[in-house]
C-alpha cells in the first residue's frame, strides 16, 4: 500500500486550463510571426519595384544622352493611373530602334500617383521635376521615386528639392556678334503735292413707268346675248378650305445632375505654414432627392486626411471638402481626390491635390 501511494505521487500531469492556455499562446505567437513574414514580404516587393522602375527610369534617361535624342526621338517612361501597375517604357533597347515596351510592377504593388509622362531630352532632363510613389496594396505604404528637373533620379529619398530652389532666368547667347538692327537716319521728305479732286458729275434720274391695271377682276360669270357681256362680276366658286396644322407637343429634356470641384486643383507643403491645408467646394447642380456624400483618395490611397462638411444633400447643394497633408516621403507627389455620390450625379467629380515638402 505505501508504495502504491509512493508511486501516485510521483506522477504528474496538465490540467485542461493549462492545456487551453499553452495553445492559445502558440496560436497567437504563431499568428504573429506569419503576419509579420507578410508584411516583410509586402514591403520587400514594394521597394523592388520601386527600384526597377527607377532603373528604368535611368535607362530611358541614358539612352536620350547617348543618342543625342532631338524632340521627336526623346526617350520616355509613362506610368499609369492610380491603383494600377502598369507602366510603358520607349527607348532603344538594342537594335536601333525607339521601341515602347509595357511592364508591370511586381504583385500587389500599384501607383499611387496620377498618370505622367516624363521625357528625357538629350541633355537628359525633364522639363519639370515629378513624383511617383509605389504603393503597397498589403500595408499601404508608399516609396516616393523622385525625378528632378536635371534628370536625377533617387528612391525613398529626395537628394535634389527643385521646388526649394528658386527659379533662375537663363539668357539665350548664341554668339558675340551683334545682330540687332541699326537705326537708319531720318531725311528731309518732298512735300506733299495736292491731287485735284474730281467735279461733281449729275446723277440721272429715272424716269417712272406706269403699270397698267387691268379693269376685269377676273371674277365674272355673266351671261350676255349677241356677244355682249353684261354679267354681274360675282364668282360663283366653291373654295376648298385648306387645312392649318396644329402644333405638336415636343417633350422637354429634364436637366442631369452634374457634380463639380471649386476649385479643381489645390497645391498644398508638408512643412510651410498655412499652405498644410486647403478647401475645395463640391457642388452638385439640378439634383432632386436625397444624396450621401463619400470622399476617397483615388487608388485606395491615404497619403492626406480628407473630411466634408457635408455628407448627406437634399436636392442641389455644397460641401466644403477639406484636406490636410501629412509628413514623410511617401506623402508627396499629385494625387487625385474622389467625391461619389448614392445615387449617384453624374460621373462624380475629382479635385487634383498637388503635395511638395
Amino acid at each position: 500500500m505505501n508504495g502504491n501511494r509512493r508511486t501516485t505521487r510521483r506522477q504528474h500531469g496538465f490540467t485542461i486550463m493549462q492545456m487551453v492556455i499553452t495553445v492559445a499562446i502558440i496560436s497567437i505567437v504563431s499568428t504573429v510571426g506569419v503576419l509579420g513574414i507578410k508584411t516583410a514580404r509586402a514591403e520587400f516587393r514594394v521597394r523592388n519595384a520601386a527600384r526597377v522602375f527607377a532603373i528604368y527610369l535611368e535607362k530611358a534617361r541614358a539612352d536620350s544622352v547617348r543618342r543625342h535624342a532631338d524632340s521627336s526621338s526623346e526617350a520616355w517612361v509613362q506610368s499609369s493611373d492610380a491603383g494600377n501597375n502598369t507602366y510603358t517604357v520607349t527607348m532603344d533597347f538594342g537594335d536601333g530602334t525607339l521601341t515602347s515596351r509595357t511592364f508591370q510592377l511586381e504583385s500587389g504593388v500599384s501607383f499611387n500617383t496620377i498618370a505622367k509622362k516624363v521625357s528625357f531630352n538629350w541633355r537628359g532632363r525633364i522639363d519639370s521635376y515629378w513624383v511617383f510613389q509605389i504603393k503597397s496594396d498589403y500595408t499601404g505604404s508608399s516609396i516616393p521615386v523622385d525625378v528632378s528637373g536635371s534628370g536625377d533620379i533617387t528612391v525613398d529619398e529626395q537628394h535634389f528639392p527643385d521646388a526649394s530652389i528658386p527659379d533662375v532666368t537663363v539668357a539665350a547667347v548664341t554668339d558675340d556678334v551683334d545682330h540687332s538692327t541699326p537705326t537708319p537716319t531720318p531725311k528731309s521728305s518732298p512735300s506733299a503735292t495736292a491731287t485735284p479732286s474730281p467735279q461733281n458729275s449729275a446723277t440721272p434720274t429715272a424716269t417712272a413707268t406706269p403699270t397698267a391695271t387691268p379693269a376685269n377682276n377676273g371674277n365674272g360669270n355673266g351671261s350676255g346675248s349677241s356677244g355682249t357681256n353684261n354679267g354681274n362680276g360675282n364668282g360663283n366658286a366653291t373654295p376648298t378650305p385648306t387645312a392649318t396644322p396644329s402644333a405638336s407637343p415636343s417633350a422637354t429634356p429634364i436637366p442631369q445632375c452634374v457634380a463639380t470641384f471649386s476649385p479643381s486643383t489645390l497645391s498644398l507643403s508638408q512643412s510651410i505654414a498655412g499652405h498644410t491645408a486647403g478647401t475645395a467646394v463640391f457642388t452638385m447642380t439640378n439634383a432632386t432627392g436625397v444624396r450621401t456624400l463619400s470622399v476617397t483618395q483615388a487608388g485606395n490611397g491615404n497619403s492626406m486626411v480628407l473630411g466634408l462638411s457635408l455628407v448627406r444633400i437634399e436636392g442641389s447643394g455644397s460641401s466644403i471638402l477639406t484636406v490636410t497633408t501629412k509628413n514623410g516621403a511617401g506623402n508627396r507627389g499629385v494625387f487625385l481626390v474622389d467625391v461619389t455620390t448614392t445615387p449617384a450625379c453624374g460621373s462624380g467629380a475629382q479635385l487634383t491635390v498637388s503635395v511638395s515638402n
